[in-house]
């Protein structure tokens, strides 16, 4: 009589533990704000308009920019929610994920690095350097504007998420159907030997 390798049924709730535990956590990966900023250093003529954007994936609960600059650090806005908000040359909008800080007279006083506090599911923060340069005569202007082409539009946090969701819902439906063959296989076996 030959004897088969006994394979306890006990094992087979732990993978379905572990499995489910993994589909939860890519479940919590759906609620990270995944902030897309704009990034490293912007030089802009004196007397232009600067924009610098932040957009996460969740909706922001509050947003704090600060200032720091000849040593000094200067809270520009604190803890902002949603809306419109203007101080001493600084407009911040933040609407659901967006948040946008704009110069519309760009001086020298406003150069420095920008520290940005986003706060959505989780805190983030996001360093972005200003410089200011001299102004542009008409004929560089000229040029520069035809010379450039627009920037191409970012795409908003949850159009680059749903890729990746849907590839994560695949391979999860992918191995608890495998899971579940194997597991149909074990018991199989064990009742009828």
């Amino acid at each position: 009589m030959k004897s088969r390798p006994s394979v306890s049924i006990v094992h087979t709730p732990r993978m379905f533990g572990i499995l489910l535990l993994a589909v939860s956590l890519n479940a919590q990966n759906e609620s990270w704000d995944s902030p897309i900023c704009t990034e490293g250093i912007l030089s802009v003529p004196r007397g232009s308009r600067t924009v610098m954007t932040c957009n996460i994936s969740n909706t922001f609960t509050d947003v704090s920019i600060w200032l720091i600059a000849n040593g000094k650090e200067t809270a520009i806005f604190k803890k902002e929610p949603q809306g419109n908000f203007h101080w001493s040359g600084w407009d911040l909008q933040v609407q659901g994920g967006q948040a946008q800080l704009v110069i519309k007279d760009t001086q020298d006083s406003h150069t420095g690095l920008y520290l940005w506090q986003l706060h959505g599911c989780q805190k983030v923060f996001r360093n972005i350097t200003l410089n200011v340069s001299e102004p542009l005569n008409k004929d560089e202007a000229t040029d520069t504007r035809l010379s450039t082409s627009p920037p191409d539009p970012v795409k908003s946090p949850q159009q680059e998420a749903r890729p990746k969701t849907l590839v994560g819902v695949v391979v999860t439906v992918v191995l608890i159907l495998g899971l579940a063959g194997i597991s149909a296989v074990i018991c199989y076996r064990h009742h009828h030997s």
